[in-house]
């Protein structure tokens, strides 16, 4: 009898004890979602091609400009897709950092462009160069293009060695005088590329800071936390520490002082999305900050994103 007691309790200690539920879902389900396809157009390679965004950006396209994988020049039609992201809360929902080099940049526009042609990846003939305007009447000087940006190779921006400047334009296309100013840029190949400034703040503060969401439903593979700075258009996405379970980044010219959002996105499967941000003075409060997200859904997020 004593023995039939003891098992029987020993039973109800293992039935009781506490095992969490694994952690679920993968971020990049909320990317896909609320990105949806970029945009595309059809039009013939052997004329002159202008495609323009919905934000007046444009493309020139020179007649025969393109090319096939074997270097033959491609005929017939073909298809553009394009991209552009103008503001913080679009460089969010694109992951798009602004970084180069351990540095940190303020962004006057990203954007992405490639060729296709019966699912056949095209590129720009040797020699040729492609006009990319982006439309900003405060466009200012100082800025660079960076370029080499793989979501899959490097997460990095680098300096890019094509040619950018400063222009007003006007030209007629469609049936419409387009007529504008901001940034000019002629480009070799397809790809993402970035309109940015180097960050140079007088004072500076080079200090490591981390973030960290609830243990329990939260990690680097369902979440991602970005660091927004108020007065620059700069994005940058922290790194998960899974020694720490933190969220953890380290600048060296963060501008010292400046008041900074602190924004998370997660998925935890089958569209069930969840957000939280804080919000910090960088070198005064930002030594380990704590976020707890909120259920939300895309169009929630998206909204509460577009006020960036």
């Amino acid at each position: 009898m004593l023995l039939g007691i003891i098992f029987t309790f020993a039973a109800c200690q293992d039935k009781d004890e506490f095992t969490p539920d694994p952690i679920t879902g993968d971020v990049e389900d909320f990317y896909e979602d609320a990105q949806g396809a970029f945009a595309t157009e059809t039009f013939d390679v052997t004329t002159d091609y202008v495609y323009i965004t919905n934000n007046n950006t444009s493309i020139h396209i020179p007649a025969n400009s393109l090319t096939n994988s074997d270097g033959s020049v491609a005929t017939g039609m073909a298809t553009i897709t394009f991209e552009d992201v103008l503001n913080k809360g679009e460089l969010v929902i694109h992951n798009l950092p602004t970084m180069s080099d351990g540095e940190l940049l303020s962004s006057e526009g990203a954007f992405f462009f490639s060729f296709t042609q019966d699912e056949n990846e095209l590129s720009i003939a040797p020699g040729t160069l492609l006009t990319v305007r982006i439309t900003d009447p405060q466009a200012e000087a100082g800025v660079q293009l960076y370029g080499g940006f793989d979501y899959d190779i490097n997460e990095d921006w680098s300096l890019s060695s094509q040619t950018m400047s400063l222009e007003t334009w006007s030209f007629f296309w469609d049936g419409k005088d387009w007529d504008g100013s901001g940034y000019e840029l002629y480009v070799s190949e397809t790809g993402w590329y970035n309109v940015s400034k180097l960050i140079d703040p007088a004072m500076s503060a080079s200090e490591q800071i981390c973030i960290q969401l609830p243990v329990e439903l939260f990690d680097g593979n369902n979440s991602d936390v970005f660091l927004i700075l108020d007065d620059y258009d700069t994005v940058i996405p922290l790194e998960m520490d899974s020694g720490k379970m933190l969220f953890c980044a380290s600048f060296s010219n963060m501008p010292e002082g400046t008041e900074a959002t602190i924004v998370s996105i997660s998925s935890l499967g089958e569209t069930n999305y969840y957000y939280g941000t804080s919000h910090a003075i960088i070198s005064v409060d930002t030594e380990q900050i704590t976020i707890v997200p909120e259920s939300k859904t895309k169009e929630q997020i998206l909204d509460l994103l577009g006020m960036f």
